[in-house]
């Protein structure tokens, strides 16, 4: 498992995975990230997904170094856009949504 976290290196990626695992409890150390659809093995609801949103804008709006690993637009930096990254990550990499 040492081998696929050290895939994993940026930090600021690391930090965005971990804070996911934490808010449906799942253990960070413990999921194959290289596996596909590994983002299926835990749900969270509507508000846990939407409160992941905002942090995820927060984060990436505050943090520069982890907005040029994320974002790949440099010219946009406003609250706003990145909302609409943090949205668009967590459609591509967020856990399954309760029905």
């Amino acid at each position: 498992m040492k081998e696929i976290k050290e895939k994993i290196s940026n930090r600021y990626l690391i930090r965005i995975l971990k804070e996911m695992c934490k808010r449906v409890s799942a253990n960070y150390d413990e999921i194959d990230f290289t596996k596909e659809l590994w983002f299926m093995k835990y749900e969270w609801s509507k508000e846990e997904e939407q409160s992941f949103i905002n942090w995820l804008a927060d984060y990436l709006y505050k943090n520069k170094e982890a907005r040029q690993v994320i974002v790949f637009s440099s010219y946009n930096k406003t609250k706003k856009y990145m909302k609409k990254v943090a949205e668009e990550f967590t459609f591509n990499y967020g856990w399954k949504t309760k029905l």
